[in-house]
């Protein structure tokens, strides 16, 4: 995750964006040209605006440098218990990743008051297709890399991956694959300890013969797209997203996607493009400043009743789901292109009102 401001020029020669490092806000020159006078960032660049991910915003707007007309966004997951009111209070424009957070966030300034109004601004997100380097790869070293084997929504092959997140449910998948030795073969690809655990509890040393379960390895990206492009089916059930990045490669990967039916997850798949499991609420006892309903509990029973519904379908049902989602996922990504340009547009005329000679 990027940690420090984005820059975001509002000249039509500068960069869309860049991401810069906390010193270059900070550094004032060198001592071993005394001769020049010192420049911080915000001398060089006066009107581009500053967009903040998230709670990293390590004082920047108070230290004294901090130009007083400086245009600052914020680009928030609103399930982050870090976000203050102080945040949402210091900002210019919020950019809201999904439908969901628009609403609780215009809600919630509706309530608590807008001293800056702030434009809270609908963008989305969007997702690398994790698969294109995997495809690259496959063309341009076919021997050593391989070739990609093309889904196969008859002989299903189910895919999940978590890294070291506990977000994404992976012992829950476990313990439907536990309680049901009948269903396909599923590749687990983990890090955390809590689905190891949950694994050799289950398991222990005798191998299942529906479950490969892969922990701790360091995966080449090209592999892992190819592990995607190649799987059928990617179970999804997370417990929160902040956009759901991992949903969304899911689609752009072409696969049937199960996830969890609850914000934000739900605004991914619905019932014509993917598989939505039942969950329930979560309590977050007032921590999350953007309301309740932000975090979700699923049982293994939910996950192997999603399964079972993927196994009632024809393997065309299968594939024509999946499309959609895919389909989907180039909407969003036109959606978001086009939402980031107007806010560009936007930008540029906020500067000329505030600097019309400029």
């Amino acid at each position: 995750m990027l940690r420090w401001p984005i820059s975001l020029p509002n000249s039509r020669a500068a960069l869309k964006s860049t991401s810069f490092s906390r010193t270059i806000y900070t550094v004032t020159g060198t001592a071993k040209m005394p001769w020049c006078r010192r420049k911080t960032y915000f001398d060089l660049c006066p009107d581009s605006a500053i967009l903040f991910l998230n709670h990293f915003w390590e004082g920047l707007p108070t230290r004294p440098t901090f130009p007083e007309n400086r245009t600052i966004l914020l680009m928030p997951n609103v399930e982050m218990y870090e976000l203050t009111r102080e945040h949402y209070h210091q900002v210019d424009v919020v950019l809201a990743k999904t439908q969901d957070a628009y609403d609780r966030i215009t809600s919630w300034y509706a309530r608590e008051g807008n001293p800056r109004h702030a434009r809270v601004w609908l963008t989305q997100h969007t997702s690398s297709d994790p698969t294109a380097l995997a495809r690259a790869q496959a063309k341009t070293s076919p021997s050593t890399f391989g070739s990609i084997a093309p889904k196969n929504f008859d002989t299903l092959r189910i895919f999940h991956a978590n890294g070291h997140s506990w977000q994404k449910n992976t012992p829950k998948i476990l313990d439907c694959w536990n309680e049901r030795p009948d269903l396909p073969m599923l590749h687990v690809y983990s890090k955390d300890e809590l689905s190891n655990q949950t694994y050799w509890t289950h398991f222990g040393s005798k191998q299942p013969e529906n479950l490969e379960y892969h922990l701790g390895e360091d995966i080449d990206p090209a592999e892992f797209g190819k592990l995607m492009a190649e799987a059928s089916v990617i179970l999804c059930p997370s417990t929160m997203e902040g956009f759901g990045h991992y949903i969304n490669q899911a689609r752009a990967a072409g696969a049937l996607v199960l996830t969890t039916n609850a914000s934000p997850m739900n605004e991914f798949v619905d019932a014509t493009s993917g598989i939505l499991i039942e969950a329930s609420e979560r309590p977050t006892n007032g921590k999350v400043l953007m309301g309740n309903g932000t975090e979700w509990n699923i049982e293994p029973r939910a996950i192997c009743a999603g399964m079972d519904e993927i196994l009632a379908m024809t393997p065309r049902e299968r594939q024509s789901m999946a499309e959609e989602g895919r389909r989907r996922y180039f909407d969003q990504l036109r959606f978001f292109r086009t939402q980031m340009n107007d806010l560009r547009e936007w930008l540029r005329r906020r500067r000329h009102s505030h600097h019309p000679q400029n």
